[in-house]
C-alpha cells in the first residue's frame, strides 16, 4: 500500500459506524475463482499508529462483510488478505456517509521466484541544482511493471525480486511515499533493490539520493520503455546517450533541461553534464513540504500520464491535499498554503479530463 495512504483524509463519519463488504477472488491464468474460507482482516490507520479492527473468513463465494463499529475520521481503513504467504490489500476507503461500502474485489495470485520478468517501464529522474557539499538531490521514480499472472517473489532471502542500478557515485538513498513498504526497497551496493512480492500490476517507487560531481553517468542493466530526465540547469547538455533533447521544460516557474527516451535497451549509457555554476539554495515547493512526492508525482503524472493507475494515485494524491488544507492550514506559510490551492484545481482539471468527475 502506497505510504500516501497513510495520510489523514477528512470524512463525515457516521457514528453508528458502517460495513465494508467485497469478494476475494484467486486469479487462474484468463479466469478467476471465488477463495473460500479464508480469513479477511480490517484494518484501521491513521497517521500515529495502525491496528487490526476485525476479521473474518470468506464465505463460498469468496464474500466478506466487516465492520467499523467506531469510526475515526482522521483514519483510513484497509481490508487484507494473507494468500500462499503474500498480503493483498484493497484500496484505503475513509468514513462514508453512506451505511456501507462495496470494495472492489481482491485479487490473489499463485507465486514464483523465477517468472514472470518484472519490466521497468518508465523511469523518471529530477536532478535539483547543487545544494550543499554532497551534490545535487536527485528524486527518482520508477514504474514496475508485472504483465504476468503470478506474484513475483524473491528466490531466497539474500536475494531481492527486482534490483537496477543506481547512477554512478549515488550517495545515500531514502524511500518515499511509493507502492511497496518502504522497509522493502533497500540500497545493494549501487542498485536500488525490491525484497517485497511485486504482484501484477504496476507499482511506483519514489526514490531519494545526492549526486556528486558535475554530471550524471547511469548505465542501464535492463531494458527501459520510458527514460525522463529533467535537470535543474539549463546549460545541462547530453554527452552521451539514445535519448532526445526536448529543450526547457517550466515547471512552478523553475526551468528544467528535458531529455527523454523510448524502449532503451540494456547498456545503454547516458551521461548527461551540468554547469560547473555555484551553489544554490533548494527550492522550497517540493524538498520541504510534508507532500514533497505528492507534487512531484502530480506534475510527472500530468505529462506522462498512465491509465488507470495514474487515475487512482491522482485521487490518492487530491485527497491528501484536501487533508492538508482542510485539517492543518494555519501551520501551512503562505506560499505553501498558495501552491496547495494551486495544486488542488490542477488536480480536479486532471480527473475531470479523465472521465471522472473529482468526489
Amino acid at each position: 500500500m502506497p505510504l500516501i495512504a497513510a495520510l489523514s483524509f477528512p470524512a463525515a463519519g457516521s457514528a453508528q459506524g458502517f460495513a465494508l463488504s467485497g469478494r476475494v477472488l484467486k486469479i487462474e491464468g484468463p479466469d478467476s475463482a471465488a477463495l473460500s474460507g479464508f480469513r479477511v482482516v480490517l484494518h484501521g490507520i491513521t497517521v500515529e499508529s495502525g491496528a487490526p479492527l476485525e476479521s473474518t473468513l470468506t464465505d463460498p463465494a469468496g464474500r466478506y462483510r466487516l465492520r467499523v463499529r467506531s469510526p475515526d475520521s482522521s483514519a483510513v481503513y484497509v481490508v487484507s488478505v494473507l494468500y500462499k504467504g503474500v498480503a493483498y490489500f484493497t484500496a484505503p476507503v475513509s468514513a462514508p456517509e453512506q451505511e456501507e461500502i462495496r470494495l472492489e474485489p481482491i485479487l490473489v495470485y499463485d507465486t514464483s521466484s523465477v517468472r514472470p520478468q518484472i519490466e521497468l517501464s518508465q523511469r523518471h529522474l529530477v536532478v535539483r541544482r547543487r545544494e550543499d557539499r554532497r551534490g545535487r538531490r536527485v528524486l527518482e521514480i520508477l514504474v514496475l511493471a508485472n504483465r504476468g499472472r503470478l506474484t513475483r517473489i524473491a528466490p531466497d532471502t539474500s536475494r531481492p525480486v527486482w534490483q537496477t542500478q543506481l547512477p554512478k557515485g549515488a550517495l545515500g538513498l531514502e524511500v518515499g511515499e511509493s507502492d511497496l513498504s518502504y522497509e522493502a526497497v533497500y540500497r545493494r551496493g549501487n542498485a536500488v533493490a525490491v525484497a517485497a512480492p511485486i504482484p501484477p500490476g504496476e507499482k511506483q517507487i519514489l526514490l531519494s539520493y545526492f549526486l556528486p560531481g558535475d554530471r550524471l553517468e547511469l548505465t542501464l542493466d535492463q531494458p527501459v520503455a520510458r527514460l525522463n530526465l529533467l535537470a535543474e540547469d539549463s546549460a545541462a547538455r547530453l554527452v552521451a546517450g539514445p535519448l532526445q533533447n526536448l529543450g526547457i521544460q517550466d515547471l512552478e516557474g523553475i526551468g528544467f533541461a528535458r531529455f527523454a527516451g523510448n524502449g532503451l535497451a540494456p547498456g545503454s549509457e547516458v551521461i548527461l553534464q551540468f554547469d560547473t555554476g555555484g551553489l544554490s539554495p533548494a527550492a522550497w515547493w517540493w524538498l520541504v513540504v510534508a507532500l514533497a512526492g505528492v507534487v512531484l508525482l502530480t506534475v510527472l503524472v500530468r505529462h506522462w500520464p498512465s491509465g488507470e493507475s495514474s487515475q487512482r494515485s491522482l485521487e490518492l494524491q487530491l485527497r491528501a491535499i484536501e487533508a492538508a488544507l482542510t485539517r492543518s492550514p494555519d501551520k501551512l506559510a503562505p506560499e505553501e498554503l498558495q501552491a496547495y490551492r494551486r495544486r488542488k484545481a490542477e488536480l480536479e482539471q486532471l480527473l475531470r479530463r479523465s472521465g471522472k468527475e473529482p468526489s
